[in-house]
């Protein structure tokens, strides 16, 4: 049996494999089928609004079931979840196949929601529980580069076969079969039985779970107080950020056909911001290590600079370049969110649960997109078709100077050594 690093020993790679197996489907519902929004609202004479629910409600469901799935998936439970959240999944994304109504396709997306917002939290959680120190840091990044490579693939096959099929661009729905099948190697008694922990593994676990200060080599945990307005602060970041730059998935397929772009080049934009990411989210370290302290800073104005340059255009080498920018600042910025969520929570045990939030902020932002968009818009009495990438942009303004601001914040601060709080920062 071949093995990987885990940073307190070795891990059976099958189980790795079969951990990020999970986030081919995490980013599934509504974004996968971005790139046909505008071919839905033309297919069955519904507003752009109707077809945005495609996406947007989905993920509205998600938030609950995010938050409760992340206090129930206890070690005891996390496979049951598990299970249950796929095989929801699965038979809502077979339904789609037969969906000849616009009002069929939003209630069997809001079922594939549903069924996401259970695996969700165990995706990350996973990794949080079995991983540790820059392996876990590089199993995050991994984590994320799987589930924008998913994004990526689904983004282009959609926008190729739905001038051809509509109904066959739900294939990307059946991913979760990948980790139905995998679900073996990922149970608690399969990890247990393999893995190969360093001679003080075991001592220092206990330490972690019984005494925070018991073990100097134990990583430092936020506690109390500190923890919860961490865990805000991170859940807002996260938020307005990822609601900033979902504008590439929810509006170019919009703008590019108000601008004589087809399917195949909406597929494209919106699968170079994913693929991005995905490369961003496999190279976090080397990154983190080449922009130093103020990676953060660099990679938030990455993100503007990409939603301005697509909000002031309307050409399709521009929109592939910004999108590629503003994937950039975003794919270097999420696993580093989601590594910070592992030491913001008191500790390891608590882990899941907290991912559970900080994930439920992706849902809430994706949602919201077109809500506050059209209230913007309606408030600001614009008429241009890319109001809302420039509207995007100046919220990752606003972003970026309260990152200046708070530099000195563990949410906002990068050290390119390691990834865990200081005694410092701990300390307040």
């Amino acid at each position: 049996m071949k093995y990987v690093q885990s940073g307190n020993g070795k891990m059976p790679l099958i189980t790795l494999i079969a951990i990020l197996s999970i986030s081919l489907c995490i980013n599934m519902p509504g974004l996968a089928v971005s790139p046909m929004l505008g071919k839905l609202r033309d297919l069955f004479h519904s507003s752009e609004m109707e077809a945005q629910l495609v996406t947007s409600l989905p993920n509205l469901f998600m938030i609950p079931v995010v938050l409760i799935a992340g206090k129930i998936s206890t070690p005891q439970r996390q496979t049951s979840v598990l299970m249950i959240g796929l095989i929801v999944f699965l038979i809502a994304g077979l339904g789609c196949f037969f969906a000849e109504s616009m009002i069929m396709l939003i209630i069997l997306g809001c079922l594939v929601g549903i069924g996401c917002g259970l695996i969700v939290p165990i995706a990350a959680g996973y990794i949080s529980e079995w991983f540790m120190g820059s392996s876990r840091q590089a199993d995050l990044g991994l984590k994320s580069t799987t589930s924008n490579a998913m994004v990526i693939i689904a983004n282009i096959y959609v926008g190729w076969v739905a001038t051809h099929h509509w109904h066959a661009a739900f294939v990307v729905y059946l991913t979760p079969v990948i980790p139905l099948l995998l679900v073996p190697f990922m149970t608690q008694s399969f990890v247990k039985k393999h893995r190969i922990l360093n001679a003080d593994a075991e001592s220092c676990e206990t330490a972690e779970k019984t005494s925070h200060d018991a073990a100097p080599n134990v990583p430092y945990h936020f506690q109390g107080s500190r923890s919860t307005w961490m865990l805000v602060s991170l859940i807002c970041l996260y938020l307005f950020l990822t609601y900033a730059t979902t504008s590439i998935s929810y509006y170019a397929p919009f703008c590019m056909e108000h601008f004589g772009m087809n399917t195949t080049e909406v597929g494209v934009v919106t699968a170079m911001y994913y693929l991005m990411c995905a490369v961003c989210g496999a190279t976090v370290t080397p990154i983190k290590k080449l922009f130093g302290k103020n990676t953060m800073f660099i990679c938030l104005a990455f993100c503007a600079a990409g939603l301005f340059g697509i909000g002031f255009t309307h050409n399709f080498w521009i929109y592939t370049v910004s999108s590629l920018v503003t994937g950039f600042g975003y794919g270097v910025i999420q696993p580093i969110i989601y590594n910070k969520t592992t030491y913001i929570a008191p500790d390891r045990k608590l882990g899941t649960q907290y991912f559970g939030y900080v994930l439920s902020a992706n849902y809430v932002s994706i949602m919201m997109v077109p809500f506050v968009d059209n209230a913007a818009r309606h408030i600001f009495n614009s008429h241009i078709p890319t109001f809302e990438f420039i509207f995007s942009g100046a919220v990752v303004c606003v972003i970026l100077v309260w990152a200046l601001l708070k530099r000195k914040n563990y949410v906002f601060a990068v050290n390119p050594v390691s990834p865990a709080p200081t005694p410092a920062e701990i300390a307040g």
